[in-house]
C-alpha cells in the first residue's frame, strides 16, 4: 500500500517549523497512543503511522532528503548522490544494490513522549531528561536509638526499571513492546536496605543512589523521609536531649552524685547543694552529633524532688526542722490573681 505523505499525516503544511511538527505530533500521539486505545488496531496503526511522519520531519536532515527524494530519501541506506544519478555508485536509490530498500525503521523517543505521557498516564513515569532516571521517594519508620546513634532500616518499594524486553525504547519490531506495553519501563518490586546516619532527625530525608526509576541513560536516586519512633524517656530538641531525673530531698539539699542515664549510656552527674526542683543541669557533648556541623549537643536533665509518700512521727520532725530553714516565703513571689 502506498504511503501516505508525511505532512499529511500530521496535518500540516510542508514549510511548517519545527514547533508546528512537534505540536502537531503530540495532539495526534495523545489521542491514538495504544493506552487510550487499548485492541484499536486502527488506532495503532495510525500511531504508528504518525510515529513514522515524526521521526522523519523532527530531523533536518532526514526531513530534506524526504522533501527532494519523497519516502526514498530518508530510508536506511539511502545515497542521496546515487538517487539522483550524480555519484559513483549510481546504480539506484539504495547502497544494497540496485532496487534494493531497507525497510524503514523509527525510533521511540521517551524524551519526546515524556512531558505528553508523563501527565496522561500516571504522572511522571516518563523522563525528559534520558541523562537520567527518575528520582523516587518514600517513608520510613525508625526507632528513636538508630535516629541518634545511627542503623538501618529496610523499605519494601515498587519501582520501575528499564525494560528488559525492549531496553527502553518502548517498541518491537515496527510496534510497542508487548512487556511495557510501549513505556520502555516496567515496575518491580524490591527490598531496599538502608542507613539512617547517626543524628538523623525526624522528618529527615535520606538518598539512596540508584534506587530510583531507571531510564535509557541511567537510574534516579531513592529519597526516603525518616519518621522517628518517640522515646518514653528521652526527648530530643534539635541537638540536645532532655530527660527527667528524680532526687530525693537530702539528695537536692545537702548535694549528691547520681547516675545520670544518656544515650550515650550512664553518666555519673553531680547535684549541687540547693539545687530545686525543675532546676536544669547540663552534661556538655552527650547530646547528639549533627550530621552536617560533626558538632555534639548537650544532655540537659531536668531536676525533681521526690517527697516521700510514707509519713512519720520522725519525717514530721524532720520536715518541721526544714522548713525552719526558709529564709522567706516560698510563695512570696506568686501574683494575686490576673
Amino acid at each position: 500500500m502506498k504511503k501516505r505523505d508525511y505532512y499529511d499525516v500530521l496535518g500540516i503544511a510542508k514549510g511548517s517549523g519545527e514547533a508546528d511538527v512537534k505540536k502537531a505530533y503530540r495532539k495526534l500521539a495523545r489521542k491514538l497512543h495504544p493506552d487510550v486505545n487499548p485492541g484499536d488496531k486502527t488506532a495503532q496503526k495510525r500511531f504508528l503511522e504518525v510515529q513514522e511522519a515524526y521521526d522523519v520531519l523532527k530531523d533536518p536532515e532526514k526531513r530534506r532528503a524526504y522533501d527532494r527524494f519523497g519516502h526514498a530519501g530518508p530510508t536506511m541506506g539511502f545515497d542521496p548522490a546515487a538517487a539522483s544519478g550524480s555519484g559513483a555508485a549510481g546504480r539506484g536509490g539504495f547502497g544494497g544494490g540496485p532496487g534494493a530498500g531497507a525497510p524503514f525503521e523509527f525510533s521511540w523517543e521517551p524524551g519526546d513522549m515524556g512531558g505528553l505521557f508523563g501527565s496522561l498516564f500516571g504522572g511522571g513515569r516518563f523522563r525528559t531528561d534520558a541523562s537520567k532516571g527518575e528520582d523516587a521517594r518514600g517513608a520510613i519508620e525508625v526507632p528513636f536509638r538508630d535516629a541518634v546513634l545511627g542503623g538501618t532500616a529496610s523499605l519494601s518499594l515498587r519501582r520501575e526499571k528499564t525494560c528488559p524486553t525492549c531496553g527502553g525504547t518502548g517498541r518491537s519490531g515496527r510496534g510497542p513492546c508487548p512487556t511495557c506495553r510501549g513505556q520502555g519501563r516496567v515496575a518491580e518490586s524490591e527490598s531496599v536496605r538502608i542507613k539512617i546516619p547517626e543524628g538523623t532527625e525526624d522528618g529527615g530525608t535520606v538518598r539512596v543512589p540508584g534506587k530510583g526509576s531507571g531510564s535509557l541513560g541511567a537510574v534516579g536516586d531513592l529519597y526516603v523521609t525518616v519518621r522517628v519512633t518517640p522515646h518514653p524517656y528521652f526527648e530530643r530538641q534539635g541537638d540536645d536531649i532532655h530527660a527527667v531525673v528524680p532526687v530525693t530531698v537530702k539528695e537536692a539539699y545537702a548535694g549528691a552524685e547520681v547516675d545520670v542515664p544518656t544515650v550515650h549510656g550512664v553518666v555519673r552527674a553531680r547535684i549541687p547543694p540547693g539545687t530545686q526542683g525543675r532546676q536544669r543541669l547540663r552534661l556538655r557533648g552527650k547530646g547528639v552529633r549533627n550530621p552536617r556541623t560533626g558538632g555534639t549537643g548537650d544532655h540537659i536533665y531536668t531536676i525533681r524532688v521526690v517527697v516521700p509518700r510514707s509519713q512519720t512521727p520522725a519525717g514530721l520532725d524532720a520536715a518541721t526542722l526544714l522548713d525552719s530553714l526558709y529564709e522567706k516565703p516560698v510563695r512570696e513571689d506568686l501574683p494575686q490573681g490576673l
